[in-house]
């Protein structure tokens, strides 16, 4: 007759293996803990590594901060040079050159009998609109349907670009004219003012604005004239 024992609590199990569960229990218990200590491990040397690394930026920010202040200033320094030399630049290519002006004024007065008793140049600055860029065309071939010919297409159109400073003169000659063809001088000088090639490309418009005789009594004819003269836009770009 075989008789079976059972030596065993209640509560408690057999383990069928090689290992027992304890062993497994405190392998894996310190497995993990040491891959926490390895991570971490990790992360505190990464973390070490960054607070070197800025620390060491900070110093090369330290020393690079002057020379990066000063390249501030002399970039804004440069900046506004250039745009007071562009600005130089345009009010050149505006203005009128007086001293050339007024000699020629001189040449043409010369021959006529003619005193010039007043001459006098205002500027007047404005804004005008330059002229819209052009517009390419592109050709572009119709579908098969309607013949495959060629058609023209435009692009579309630019902002217009910004208003540009300009300058013209008005240019006022008063004086005295002698003799009996006095208003025919007088109309020949306005003529010529325009003719003369040094201030033929100058002007807008040069007409007589007004030859009446002077007062009082003279021994020969003496008129009184005012010519005015503008000149075209000059932009000052």
């Amino acid at each position: 007759m075989n008789v079976h024992v059972n030596l065993l609590h209640e509560d408690e199990r057999r383990y069928q293996g090689l290992v027992g569960r304890k062993f497994i229990m405190i392998s894996a218990t310190g497995t993990g803990l040491a891959l926490l200590l390895i991570v971490g491990g990790l992360l505190g040397y990464t973390l070490i590594s960054a607070q070197q690394e800025l620390e060491m930026l900070r110093t090369q920010w330290r020393q690079t901060e002057p020379q990066y202040k000063k390249f501030l200033v002399q970039q804004k320094i440069r900046d506004q040079v250039a745009a007071m030399l562009g600005e130089l630049k345009g009010w050149t290519h505006g203005r009128l050159s007086l001293h050339d002006f007024l000699a020629e004024i001189q040449r043409v007065v010369a021959p006529f009998p003619i005193q010039l008793d007043r001459l006098s140049v205002a500027g007047e600055y404005t804004m005008i609109q330059p002229p819209p860029p052009k517009v390419a065309l592109k050709l572009e071939v119709a579908p098969a349907e309607a013949g495959g010919a060629p058609v023209a297409s435009t692009n579309a159109p630019p902002p217009p670009p910004p208003p540009i400073p300009a300058r013209r003169w008005h240019v006022t000659l008063s004086g005295r004219v002698f003799g009996e063809q006095g208003q025919s001088e007088v109309v020949e000088l306005a003529a010529q003012l325009q003719k003369t090639p040094a201030l033929a490309g100058l002007w807008d418009s040069v007409r007589l604005q007004s030859l009446t005789r002077a007062p009082g009594e003279s021994h020969r004819a003496e008129q009184l004239f005012t010519i005015e003269g503008l000149t075209k836009l000059r932009n000052c770009e």
